[in-house]
């Protein structure tokens, strides 16, 4: 599920020189260090009010998520009584936001006030989520899908101008910080959002739940607009229009060809992403195979939950800007991690088996996405940074949406097995590929800032 409004979400790095903060308590703390770890995430919140603003945004957001996932989909199993309705939610959160970033979100993002792309962005979503309020029969069940459409869309132009606009509120030092604190604070959102989602659900039914999600938007709004920091580095002001359009829509794409170093962290993910179609047979083998129901499927999300938030915890300290051969090595063992997590949960027997090898897979997942999306953030110049951040999540989000299909073509010719261990192997081919292709990129470092 793509998270409505996560400041911190998909944060990048690299090249310490190109980072510019303006926001002024980055700058007063940008030579100071900051430890790692739950400390590091505490000092981080207490010093730099305008993180904390974003970093409260995000909890809400998320909590707001669960609540209508948790209502809209049981609301369209029972209207409509069918079983893909969850599988059809989750492409309309995806595809629109793959489609809406491949040219004009990250350039939306670059030409115009970040602050006010995510203001009018939470404020819009807010009042569309509330027309799920009057989905009453399967006759109106389209609006489900209509306003998930919508929401999506309007994700995909709050995500880039969100990441774009961290390296300005918080300094080099604390932008790793961030980083973990971002994946952390999600994979904590996997246990506590869900939990609560379901209990607001069952207590005061589906249409709070609706209503919550709603208010978590507005909310989110508030803490944006009470942030005082730069949301852009200072620079004139670019016009979108007449014979510039083209070059300015593909300025991105061809930022990315001309700079193979930010390319090369940016294709980390995609390679990731095609082991992560195994994640979509979790309630497959629980049911299928452990023959443990519900529950079994509660404990594999439960594994990948706990994986993502350890991970972040256990290699903060390391995660330093100035040292990205050292952030290149946990991002390789992080691949490593995930294929050989979901190679043996492949042949996993038991839930608990199971809990324990998507625990290892979301650990490296967390490790490996999370430090090439930093490498790639401070790696690339504010001017073109959101159409680059947009097109890495239009890069995974087509990968991972591909691997989801054929993973589960293959598990429904053959067995979910061969299923899970298809994406494997995909992914095992395009990481010793990405591993080839990077290593003379890392020993040659990025280039300087433009």
């Amino acid at each position: 599920m793509i998270s409505k409004t996560s400041s911190f979400v998909n944060i990048g790095s690299a090249a310490p020189s190109i980072v510019t903060t303006t926001s002024s308590v980055a700058r007063h703390h940008a030579d100071d260090s900051i430890p790692s770890g739950l400390r590091g995430y505490t000092v981080l919140l207490r010093r730099n009010p305008d993180a904390r603003n974003l970093w409260l945004a995000q909890v809400i957001s998320q909590l707001g998520d669960w609540f209508n996932t948790v209502a809209l989909l049981g609301l369209l199993v029972e209207l409509t009584g069918n079983p893909a309705a969850g599988n059809l939610i989750g492409v309309a959160q995806i595809v629109p936001v793959a489609i809406a970033g491949l040219f004009i979100t990250g350039v939306v993002a670059d030409r115009y006030d970040r602050k006010a792309i995510m203001l009018i962005s939470s404020l819009a979503r807010g009042a569309i989520a509330l027309s799920f309020l009057l989905i009453r029969t399967s006759e109106t069940a389209w609006i489900a899908y209509a306003g998930t459409v919508a929401i999506a869309i309007g994700t995909a132009f709050y995500m880039p101008a969100a990441s774009a606009a961290l390296p300005n509120i918080v300094s080099r030092a604390e932008l790793p910080v961030a980083a973990m604190l971002a994946q952390t604070t999600f994979a904590t959102m996997l246990f506590v959002g869900a939990f609560l989602g379901g209990a607001i659900t069952t207590l005061f039914g589906r249409d709070a739940a609706f209503v919550a999600n709603a208010l978590s938007f507005a909310i989110s709004a508030l803490l944006i607009w009470r942030t005082r920091a730069n949301f852009n580095a200072q620079r004139a002001p670019q016009a979108l229009g007449g014979a510039s359009t083209l070059r300015v829509l593909t300025e991105g794409l061809r930022y990315l060809k001309a700079d193979r170093y930010v390319r090369g962290y940016l294709l980390a993910k995609p390679a990731v992403a095609w082991a992560l179609g195994g994640f979509g047979l979790f309630s497959t083998y629980s049911i299928a195979i452990y023959g443990a129901g519900d529950l079994g499927t509660a404990l594999l999300f439960a594994g990948r939950g706990i994986g993502a938030f350890l991970s972040p915890l256990l290699v903060s300290g390391a995660a330093s800007l100035n040292d990205t051969p050292r952030l290149r090595r946990f991002i390789v063992t992080g691949m490593g991690l995930v294929i050989v997590g979901y190679f043996l949960f492949a042949f996993t027997r038991s839930p608990l088996a199971g809990m324990i090898c998507a625990g290892i897979a979301h650990w490296g997942n967390a490790w490996a996405m999370t430090l090439s999306g930093l490498i790639v953030q401070a790696s690339t110049p504010d001017y073109v940074r959101g159409r680059v951040l947009a097109l890495d999540n239009v890069g995974w989000a087509l990968v991972s949406s591909l691997s989801n299909l054929i993973v589960a073509a293959v598990a429904v010719r053959f067995s979910p097995q061969w299923g899970v261990l298809t994406a494997v192997m995909l992914s095992a081919v395009c990481v010793v590929w990405w591993l080839i292709g990077t290593r003379a990129i890392e020993q040659a470092g990025p280039k300087p800032a433009e």
